[in-house]
């Protein structure tokens, strides 16, 4: 009895760890790829519309829950203090393990560029930046596909091998 119960935890256990690097991956997918829409909007806002800046980027989170959107309130609310950010704070905002270093400093430098030219240069520099952010979202969504499906795959086989190992 003991060791069935110890294989279906072994088992669950498993499924959890693949299922977690799953999360990973499509995390990362969907960071990059509500940064490449915040980059859509910041184009068709400022050079269009001349909307200010909070209020395209309270608009761009309102209502949502995800990882970029906690990112960008956090920043959202470093320039509503009108505090000059610099990049130690913006860095500091998006320490997370869904980004790499590099990343981090290429997403510290576009939000630092935000609001700080005229419009046609600024959304210059925004396309720039969304043409970076472009390819770093097609290599997290194929990593994801392949990697993610894979490791939720590799858990549930691992899970099974473990409980007949221990039954």
């Amino acid at each position: 009895m003991f060791s069935l119960i110890a294989g279906a935890s072994l088992f669950v256990g498993s499924l959890y760890g693949g299922a977690g690097v799953r999360h990973y991956y499509k995390t990362r997918a969907e960071y990059f790829e509500g940064l490449n829409n915040l980059c859509n909007l910041l184009i068709d806002e400022i050079v269009h519309l001349k909307t200010p800046l909070f209020k395209i980027l309270d608009n761009f989170t309102y209502m949502k829950k995800d990882e970029f959107s906690k990112h960008v309130n956090a920043f959202a609310a470093l320039l509503k203090e009108e505090i000059i950010a610099n990049r130690e704070s913006v860095l500091k905002i998006l320490e997370c393990v869904w980004l790499k270093k590099e990343e981090r400093v290429v997403i510290a430098d576009f939000l630092m560029i935000l609001g700080r030219s005229h419009s046609e240069s600024q959304a210059a520099n925004i396309g720039h930046y969304k043409n970076k952010f472009a390819e770093i979202a097609a290599k997290a969504k194929e990593a994801y596909k392949v990697q993610g499906g894979l490791a939720y795959k590799l858990g549930i086989l691992l899970g099974i091998a473990l409980m007949i190992v221990v039954v």
